[in-house]
């Protein structure tokens, strides 16, 4: 990471302000630190790969992903940091000899602006430079919706998909402009915001909803993940739904290495067949062929 990093030192090193220097001081230091989410098949229990986040210090507890993401907003060094936040998390991964797929937030905003100063090509060299094969690798996009030219966001994915990178949608909604973006993105992975999630096994138009997404992912050869995964019954729920992946405390914390295999807790529940739920809750479409190609990458 030294080379383009001591580069963005130069550019945001003098005269800047004290936030800005701090997150970048940050980088400088290498004080930020991956950890990495298990992301789990909800048919087998196997762990098909990890979703990488990255933590402030231990010295600023207080201070979360989403405080830092806004300090580099401000201080006009957003690019520079996910960029760094991106490698860290893959230099991280290939140390920890990490299997199956890592998943690394990106945001659409930062993309869209490789894309327009032609440097998308970074992130392939990125992935080269630390030797990740990019059919390992996915994007987890986040803030597609507030993207105006959703084209421009289209092409910037294209060699990225090109090269076998796994684009995934983050935080899904159902609203107007994510299925907008659904339709021109085309993503491998749709990942539902974490209110579809709480409630789900009491709120009959929340578990209408997620039968929606089952189907439409189906589909179009989409794999649809719960977050924010909690508790037994949220588990338990999502799997009669037919979701396909999921990832929350209840399967697994985020740790600083990769875990190799599923709690016991988790694995018990996906383990059950649940017999006491109304059969419309556990008819959903039959996973096209297509998808069974997908899950092989994963893996």
């Amino acid at each position: 990471m030294s080379d383009w990093l001591s580069k963005v030192q130069k550019w945001f090193g003098a005269g800047k302000a004290t936030a800005a220097l701090r997150v970048m001081n940050l980088l400088a230091e290498r004080a930020l630190e991956p950890v990495y989410q298990p992301m789990v098949d909800l048919r087998s229990g196997v762990i098909l790969g990890h979703e990488a986040l990255v933590r402030a210090p231990r010295r600023m507890a207080e201070t979360s992903f989403e405080d830092l993401l806004e300090a580099a907003h401000q201080e006009r060094c957003l690019k520079n940091f996910e960029l760094a936040c991106l490698e860290l998390s893959m230099e991280r991964w290939m140390a920890e000899n990490g299997k199956g797929q890592l998943i690394v937030n990106f945001s659409a905003q930062t993309l869209v602006q490789l894309q327009e100063s032609d440097a998308v090509g970074m992130l392939l060299h990125l992935m080269r430079k630390h030797q990740m094969s990019p059919r390992r690798m996915g994007l987890d996009l986040a803030g597609y919706t507030r993207i105006p030219k959703l084209d421009v966001l289209v092409e910037a994915l294209r060699p990225l998909r090109d090269a076998g990178v796994t684009i995934a949608l983050d935080n899904f909604k159902a609203s107007e402009n994510s299925m907008k973006a659904w339709a021109k993105v085309l993503p491998n992975v749709v990942k539902m915001a974490p209110r579809w999630t709480h409630n789900i096994a009491v709120d009959g138009e929340q578990s209408r909803v997620v039968r929606s997404l089952v189907r439409l992912t189906r589909n179009h050869n989409a794999l649809l993940v719960a977050k924010s995964v909690e508790s037994e019954v949220e588990l338990r729920t999502m799997k009669n739904l037919g979701v396909d992946m999921a990832q929350g405390f209840f399967l697994g914390s985020p740790a600083t290495e990769p875990v190799r295999s599923l709690n016991l807790r988790a694995r018990d529940v996906l383990q059950t067949v649940e017999e006491t739920r109304p059969p419309e809750l556990i008819k959903v479409p039959a996973r096209p062929p297509a998808l069974e190609t997908r899950y092989s990458l994963l893996s």
